[in-house]
C-alpha cells in the first residue's frame, strides 16, 4: 500500500501505520463500493449476451420459415434399398416412379495370358505398351529386359496414364502361368473402356468386362436409360438416384411436412427458452433484496411484449385458411411462454401446407409479410450489431463501466497521494514525538540526579 513504511510509530511507540491504515480504509470504502456496483454491470453484460444468444436461435428459426424453400422440402423412400437409394432436392415433383435396374455400370478389365512370376520377362523387344482410354492413348517404353511387375510399374506411374490402373493378379494355381497382368479402367461405363494397341511383350489379353455392357441400365416408369455411373442426377429432376443391384424397386417422393412442423415446434421451443431467459433474469426478491441481473431495465419487457404481438398479429388479406398463428394451434400461458397443439398443428400441416406457407411466409405478390417473416425482422432489429436494442443496452453499461474505471482510478490516485503525504506527515511526527520522549526521559534522569544529590 501507497505510504507505508514498517517501521513508522517505532520512534514514538504510537502504532501510526495502524492509524493511517485505518484511515484509508474508510476512504477505501468509497472506491470499493465503485466496484461492487461494477461487477453488477459486467454480470449484466453477460446477460445481455446470454439473451442475445437465444433471440438468434429464435430469428434462425423463424428465418428458415420466412422461405418457401422451407415448405418445398421433399422426402424420398425406395421400397427396395438393397437395388437402389436416392436423395431428392426441394421442390421436386411428388409422385411415384417404378424403376427396374437391369444392370449397374461397370469398369472395363483386361486380364493377361500367364507367366511363372511377378518378376518374369514380358518383354520381347525394345519397342512400347500402348493402350487407349476415351480417345486418349499413352504408351510405355518396353525392353527385352521388362518383367511383368516393371510393366505394371510402368502403366501406373505413366504421368499420361488416360485412367487405367495395372495389378499382377496370382490365380493361386500355382501353376508355369498363375500370374497376370490385369487392366482396369478407373471409371465405370463404356466410354472409359481399355483398348490395347502396340504391344511389344509377350502377353496376349483377354477383355474380362466387355465393352458394350459396361453402362447401367435403368427402366424408369417403362422408358429405358443407360448411364455410364451407378450414380444417376439426370433421369428424374431433383433426384439423385444410387443403383446397388439389378432388381425392381419403386421410389415414392412426398412434401416432407415433419421438417415443417419440426421447423415451427423449433421456433417456438426457441422462443420460450429466450423469454424464460429474459423473466427469470427481470425478478426482484422482495424478501432478500437481490435484483435479477435484467431487473428495471425497460427495454426487455419491451421487446418481449413487441414479439409476443407480433407472434399473436393477424395477417389481413391473405386469402387462406389462417389469419393468425393462433388458427394453427399457437397459444399463450399465463407466465408469457407460448403452446403449440401439436395435434391442430400437424393437421393444418398435413391437409393445408399451401396455407401455413401462407400465413408464415406471406404473399411477395400483395406485398404482405407473414408472421414468421414480421417475426424475423424484428428479431433482426433487437439483435443487430449496431443500433440494436441489446447493443444498444451494452453500449450504455460498457460505458458506465469505462465511467466507473476513470473514477476508481481517479480516486485510487488522490488517496496515493493523500496518504503518500500523510505518511510524510506522520513521519515527522513520529521523530517530534521521539525526540520528545528523549528530552522527557533526559529531564526525568535530571531531576532524579538533583534530588538523590540533596538526600
Amino acid at each position: 500500500m501507497a505510504g507505508s513504511i514498517s517501521t513508522l510509530g517505532a520512534g514514538s511507540n504510537i502504532d501510526l501505520q495502524g492509524i493511517i491504515e485505518k484511515l484509508r480504509a474508510v476512504d477505501q470504502i468509497q472506491i470499493t463500493n465503485i466496484q461492487a456496483r461494477q461487477i453488477q454491470y459486467k454480470d449484466q453484460l453477460a446477460e445481455f449476451e446470454a439473451v442475445n444468444t437465444k433471440l438468434l436461435a429464435t430469428k434462425s428459426t423463424a428465418l428458415d420459415l420466412s422461405l418457401n424453400t422451407t415448405f418445398s422440402a421433399r422426402q424420398i423412400t425406395s421400397s427396395q434399398q438393397s437395388v437402389l437409394t436416392a436423395t431428392v432436392s426441394s421442390g421436386a415433383n411428388t409422385g411415384i416412379s417404378t424403376i427396374t435396374v437391369g444392370r449397374l455400370a461397370k469398369q472395363n478389365s483386361w486380364q493377361s495370358s500367364g507367366v511363372a512370376a511377378a518378376d518374369t520377362v514380358v518383354g520381347t523387344s525394345t519397342g512400347s505398351f500402348a493402350y487407349t482410354v476415351n480417345g486418349t492413348q499413352s504408351s510405355v517404353a518396353v525392353t527385352a529386359t521388362t518383367t511383368l511387375q516393371q510393366l505394371r510399374d510402368a502403366i501406373n506411374d505413366d504421368l499420361n496414364n488416360p485412367g487405367v490402373t495395372a495389378s499382377v493378379m496370382d490365380d493361386g494355381s500355382g501353376t508355369a502361368t498363375a500370374f497376370h497382368l490385369v487392366l482396369v479402367s478407373k471409371e465405370t461405363g463404356d466410354a472409359k473402356a481399355v483398348t490395347i494397341g502396340t504391344n511389344n511383350t509377350s502377353l496376349t489379353f483377354t477383355e474380362i468386362q466387355a465393352a458394350g455392357t459396361l453402362d447401367a441400365q435403368v427402366v424408369i416408369n417403362g422408358l429405358t436409360y443407360t448411364r455410364a455411373s451407378n450414380t444417376i442426377t439426370d433421369i428424374i429432376s431433383g433426384v439423385t438416384l444410387n443403383l446397388e443391384a439389378p432388381g425392381d424397386s419403386s421410389l415414392k417422393i412426398t412434401t416432407d411436412t415433419a421438417s415443417v412442423k419440426g421447423k415451427i415446434v423449433a421456433m417456438i421451443e426457441a422462443y420460450n427458452a429466450a423469454r424464460k431467459e429474459i423473466a427469470d433474469n427481470s425478478l426482484y426478491d422482495q424478501d432478500t433484496g437481490v435484483a435479477g441481473s435484467l431487473s428495471g431495465i425497460s427495454s426487455f419487457r419491451q421487446l418481449t411484449s413487441q414479439l409476443n404481438q407480433t407472434l399473436l398479429t393477424s395477417i389481413n388479406g391473405l386469402g387462406g385458411a389462417y389469419d393468425n398463428m393462433a388458427d394453427i394451434g399457437l397459444s399463450f400461458n399465463r407466465d408469457g411462454t407460448v403452446s403449440i397443439d401439436e395435434t391442430v398443428l400437424a393437421a393444418a400441416v398435413e391437409n393445408n401446407l399451401d396455407d401455413v406457407q401462407l400465413l408464415l411466409v406471406g404473399d411477395s405478390a400483395k406485398g404482405i409479410d407473414g408472421v414468421a417473416s414480421l417475426f424475423n425482422d424484428l428479431l433482426s432489429d433487437i439483435t443487430k450489431a449496431t443500433g440494436g436494442v441489446i447493443a444498444n443496452e451494452k453500449s450504455r453499461v460498457e460505458q458506465t463501466i469505462q465511467r466507473m474505471d476513470d473514477q476508481i482510478e481517479t480516486q485510487t490516485a488522490r488517496l496515493n497521494s493523500k496518504y503518500d503525504l500523510l505518511t510524510k506527515q506522520f513521519v515527522q511526527l513520529d521523530t517530534l514525538l521521539s525526540n520528545l520522549q528523549k528530552q522527557g526521559d533526559f529531564l526525568t534522569t535530571q531531576i532524579a540526579s538533583l534530588t538523590a544529590s540533596k538526600d
